[in-house]
């Protein structure tokens, strides 16, 4: 089965000022996402579990100027 596990904190150290009123969040791309703290998530009582591997990561990152993060990983 795959799945889109989605997340979502406010983490106020990646809080922002937009530099105009339409950019009130910024997509982070995947050398950006190493750098930021990302909760350690589990499944309780699972059975099995994996990730695949692909070629390019599917993982999305985006970060509002209040410092909420919302991440999607597949």
């Amino acid at each position: 089965m795959n799945i889109y596990f989605r997340q979502a904190w406010r983490d106020h150290r990646l809080s922002f000022e937009p530099p105009s009123a339409k950019l009130d969040k910024i997509r982070l791309g995947f050398d950006a996402q190493k750098n930021i703290w990302i909760p350690d998530t589990f499944f309780r009582n699972e059975k099995r579990a994996q990730f695949h591997e692909v070629t390019v990561d599917n993982r999305l990152m985006r970060v509002n100027k209040q410092g909420d993060v919302w991440y999607v990983s597949k």
